[in-house]
């Protein structure tokens, strides 16, 4: 059965598409069917990642939402390169400037019309027997982002430690995930430690956290890598699998 994840947030900065990226590869590793969707149209960020070659992208997810295009046009499978035994497709957003001004003219006929082109491609991804969908989202309450986090079965919520980030996730899964009746899981990434080394407590919240990874300066450093792939005891490595494994329990 086909499994769909969104990974959100309140606010940007909190590590959601390398979250999204690891969390892909690890499933895929693991010999899954996994496709991986850049709905962070207005930031697009998988590009950077996968680096494919521009000639080799004909289409995007934009032409998905658009109705020009079908799910199995705009997806590009990476398993080679990545010599994984499970199947990675990546579906990317167009990073074009101009492509990304023009979502600014989107009505919400549009938008209404995107989200049943998500729906409707989902449809045909859980035809072709994939294990994991994983949309990439963009942080707030973008439209584009809403429609992912609409069409999944589980909202993975990415918080950091500021008091500024906490506030607006509560607002977020009062104003927009409870009215979706949407389950979801928190993940603190980059949370700071107090003096001691001890990661400092979280505030009281009825969304479950499902891990806490601590800020670790050598992430930045890495930022063209994908850990769960080629560094695996990485502390973060090992936190991107534990996510995997406790999110077993959600399928």
């Amino acid at each position: 059965m086909t499994f769909t994840i969104a990974v959100h947030s309140a606010k940007g900065g909190t590590g959601k598409t390398s979250i999204a990226v690891n969390l892909a590869a690890a499933y895929a590793l693991d010999g899954m069917k996994v496709c991986l969707l850049d709905m962070d149209m207005r930031g697009p960020s998988l590009c950077t990642y996968f680096k494919p070659d521009p000639d080799s992208v004909s289409f995007w997810v934009n032409d998905l939402l658009s109705g020009k295009r079908g799910i199995n046009e705009i997806i590009y499978d990476v398993s080679g390169e990545l010599k994984i035994r499970g199947k990675l497709s990546v579906g990317y957003s167009n990073p074009d400037i101009n492509e990304i001004r023009e979502l600014a003219s989107k009505d919400r006929k549009w938008q209404s019309n995107a989200l049943k082109n998500i729906i409707i491609g989902k449809k045909e991804l859980i035809r072709n027997e994939t294990d994991v969908i994983i949309f990439d989202t963009g942080p707030g309450v973008e439209y584009e982002s809403i429609n992912a986090v609409a069409a999944s079965d589980i909202v993975l919520i990415m918080k950091n430690s500021t008091r500024s980030c906490f506030e607006c996730t509560e607002q977020l899964y009062n104003g927009v995930y409870k009215c979706l009746n949407k389950r979801c899981v928190i993940v603190n990434n980059m949370h700071h430690c107090s003096l001691d080394g001890k990661i400092a407590e979280q505030e009281n919240s009825e969304i479950p956290v499902l891990a806490t990874i601590p800020c670790m300066c050598n992430i930045a450093t890495r930022h063209d890598e994908i850990l769960a792939l080629s560094d695996q005891e990485h502390e973060f490595s090992r936190a991107i699998y534990a996510i995997k494994q406790k999110l077993e329990c959600f399928h």
